[in-house]
């Protein structure tokens, strides 16, 4: 009599390996996701504090280059409060106030009605949405006229957002002084002529919250009156 043949063990996985295989799974894709996580997270803010450190660049360059080319001239307009070309330095508590004409103004289209002067004016402005943030405002006008640069008509935008402090520093070159200067008035007697040198000094509160400062230092070429 033939003795019957064994019968094959179930090829299957039983619950107890599939729960375990579910668990190791679930534990290595929960590693890769906050790796990737944390990886997205550094990137985004790498990004932002160049993009930080860009925007607070791109600024300083902009006015030193403005101010580099800023010029008086002698108009014919005799003695006015507001000249037709000046340099007005305010010191403020935390941003500093300049006005100042300029032969560096960009003419973007051809055919219009404006040369190279312009006047600019550089200040500091609460943000409307957020009034905690002050905002580096540049203002410029392509009008010459013997009145208050504010009352003139000009285009004004957001140079900097998010900023803490703005300061400027005007040397004064003559053999009498030779210091630096918080405030600079052309219209003051005895001061009808320009700065040679304009430190900038401009701190913008980065992505973490921190104040961090940049400066720049502009040289003025033409410092005497031109007639």
């Amino acid at each position: 009599m033939r003795r019957p043949l064994p019968r094959a063990r179930g090829a299957g996985f039983t619950l107890i390996e599939i729960m375990l295989a579910m668990a190791i799974l679930a534990f290595i894709t929960t590693i890769m996701f906050g790796a990737f996580n944390q990886t997205a997270a550094n990137k985004r803010a790498l990004e932002a504090a160049q993009e930080r450190v860009h925007t607070a660049r791109v600024a300083l360059m902009r006015m030193s280059r403005e101010l580099e080319m800023a010029y008086l001239a002698s108009d014919g307009m005799g003695a006015t409060t507001y000249p037709r070309t000046f340099l007005i330095g305010t010191s403020q508590a935390s941003v500093d106030e300049l006005s100042f004409t300029t032969l560096a103004h960009q003419r973007l289209r051809g055919g219009l009605a404006e040369g190279d002067q312009s006047v600019v004016t550089y200040y500091g402005e609460r943000d409307p949405d957020d009034p905690k943030i002050t905002n580096l405002m540049r203002r410029e006008t392509r009008r010459l006229q013997a009145d208050d640069p504010k009352t003139l008509s000009g285009e004004s935008y957001v140079l900097c957002p998010d900023i803490s402090r703005l300061k400027f520093s005007y040397y004064n070159f003559t053999q009498a002084k030779r210091e630096w200067e918080s405030e600079w008035d052309t219209r003051t007697p005895g001061t009808t002529f320009l700065p040679s040198h304009v430190r900038i000094s401009l701190t913008v509160i980065d992505e973490r919250g921190q104040e961090v400062t940049y400066s720049t230092d502009a040289r003025i070429r033409l410092t005497e009156r031109l007639d």
